[in-house]
């Protein structure tokens, strides 16, 4: 590991370049995504039950103005939404403060995994897998495959899920991973303030367990350092395979996210 978990500078940036990927989310052709800047990070609404619909790097640049909170929670509120935070453990005190007082509970918990974007070797690629960028006459497929190996199906789909991720502006770069020319995961990654975010892995229920995903991490690596990001973040669940094959591919975790509502 080359970096201090103990680095709030360093969380900063991560947690900035989250609240940026965020701020570029809203489309012009629908009302699908809305955000807002806010308590220093970004409130992002997908809908409601969306796993889009949270709050990303709030409380990082020092206490909250009076108030800022109840704004915070409005935005949802006023969505018809719980209001859901993303929290980093070295978020500013006053919104642990905030969040104890006003009785949010622990809804999920995620592993931010961390690893430098350049190395001193090439990294290996691994599986049989070919990685191909996603052209935008295939981007449909590639959300379709996405949503797909999200839910564990590949003969039911959640439409709304589906129309969502086809309506985002700012997905970043889009990747499909092939077993003898046949879509078998895919994945995406935006850079923002030299930070590389991973993102979206996912693989067809029938091809897990060949590398599929490993292929996919190696291969966004080796791009996030050749485009000169410093460092490369995934949010995972802890225990999860995800978090595994990270771990193979030379991630170690900084810090863990604790997600939390407030139901009204």
């Amino acid at each position: 590991m080359t970096f201090s978990t103990s680095d709030l500078t360093l969380a900063r940036l991560l947690e900035s370049a989250y609240a940026e990927w965020g701020r570029l989310q809203p489309s012009s052709n629908t009302n699908l995504v809305e955000t807002q800047e806010i308590a220093g990070g970004c409130a992002l609404f997908a809908g409601v039950a969306s796993p889009m619909t949270h709050a990303l790097g709030i409380g990082m640049s020092g206490k909250l103005p009076e108030g800022e909170f109840d704004r915070l929670e409005a935005f949802f509120h006023d969505r018809g939404s719980p209001c859901l935070i993303d929290l980093c453990p070295m978020a500013d005190l006053s919104v642990i403060e905030q969040i104890t007082l006003r009785r949010y509970k622990i809804i999920e918990f995620n592993n931010l995994m961390l690893r430098p974007a350049v190395t001193s070797t090439a990294i290996p690629l691994s599986g049989a897998a070919t990685i191909l960028p996603v052209p935008p006459h295939r981007h449909k497929e590639w959300c379709r495959l996405i949503t797909q190996g999200f839910s564990g199906s590949t003969t039911e789909i959640n439409e709304q899920e589906l129309s969502l991720m086809e309506s985002l502006p700012s997905l970043g770069d889009t990747f499909f991973a092939e077993l003898d020319g046949i879509p078998a995961g895919g994945a995406a990654m935006s850079i923002h303030q030299d930070v590389a975010m991973l993102y979206g892995d996912a693989t067809l229920p029938h091809f897990r367990g060949k590398g599929i995903q490993q292929a996919l991490i190696r291969h966004r690596v080796q791009l996030a350092a050749e485009a000169g990001a410093q460092w490369v973040t995934a949010c995972v669940i802890p225990g999860s395979g995800s978090h595994r094959n990270y771990e193979r591919c030379g991630f170690s975790l900084f810090y863990m996210r604790v997600n939390v509502a407030r139901e009204w």
